[in-house]
């Protein structure tokens, strides 16, 4: 019974969601593309894999750097960001292992037979 004067404080907050989708959801995604071309190249193009590898691992790494510039300096939370870019780093950074294993496996085999076609000359 009576009238009671109160105080309404009411926040509004607005994310800008286009500004990380074109700054580094569309490049990750594609950096991760890119580095599944590799996978097309023959196995003995050994230049243009380690090329394309390594700058797929770089071009993340400034990605992965440069939006934790841009972000809220809380150093001590992992944001969903940060997980997603660590993710996309993790698939780019096994294309590039995956053509080291497969590149030495390939060289191993090679090895292998070498010795097995010089012999019938050798006789």
């Amino acid at each position: 019974i009576g009238s009671y004067p109160r105080l309404i404080l009411q926040f509004e907050l607005r994310r800008n969601v286009l500004y990380f989708i074109l700054e580094t959801y569309v490049p990750s995604t594609l950096l991760v593309m890119l580095s599944w071309v590799s996978f097309w190249i023959t196995l003995d193009s050994v230049p243009a894999r380690t090329c394309i590898g390594v700058t797929t691992v770089l071009s993340m790494t400034t990605l992965m750097i440069g939006s934790r510039s841009s972000l809220s300096k809380t150093n001590c939370f992992i944001k969903a960001i940060d997980v997603y870019l660590g993710i996309c780093f993790s698939f780019i950074f096994g294309a590039l292992v995956e053509y080291a294993v497969a590149h030495y496996s390939s060289s191993q085999k090679c090895a292998a037979k070498v010795p097995e076609e010089v012999r019938p000359d050798v006789l």
